[in-house]
């Protein structure tokens, strides 16, 4: 059985999380995803929108077919919470450039997550080793648009 890239940038990077979500799912290494940048949405959810010379951090994940179904559903997929796409993110550990699939917000409202979905995304930004100088990035959501 195949396995399919997926690009996690909030609440999909806690390793907790996931082995719930997508047992048996393979961590992959951290990414880049150049020309967007990361927001908390209207519900209080990571998303991304694309923005000029800006960049999202992330991990890879393998996935297989059950796990896409599972996450589909966690995303609210259907209900049209957040549509799958493909994209092109950059590999930090050797540069190279793969496509993958990326869960996008459909709403570009901005919000204040709760304490909890704060926490298990710095946790899980921590869990698979982004640089440390980007995890500030996804704490000053904490209140809300830090601008």
């Amino acid at each position: 059985m195949s396995s399919i890239l997926y690009f996690a940038y909030g609440s999909n990077m806690n390793l907790d999380q996931m082995a719930m979500r997508c047992p048996g799912a393979e961590l992959g290494p951290v990414a880049r995803l150049h020309g967007w940048k990361y927001f908390i949405n209207g519900d209080g959810y990571a998303g991304i929108e694309q923005a000029e010379n800006a960049e999202v951090l992330g991990c890879l994940w393998a996935l297989q077919e059950k796990h896409w179904r599972a996450l589909d559903h966690y995303e609210g997929v259907a209900g049209g919470y957040y549509e799958r796409v493909e994209l092109l993110v950059e590999q930090l550990s050797d540069a190279a450039s793969v496509l993958c699939w990326v869960y996008l917000s459909c709403n570009y409202q901005y919000g204040v997550p709760t304490p909890r979905y704060q926490q298990a995304v710095v946790d899980g930004a921590r869990q698979v080793k982004l640089p440390s100088d980007y995890v500030p990035v996804l704490e000053s959501w904490a209140n809300g648009c830090p601008e």
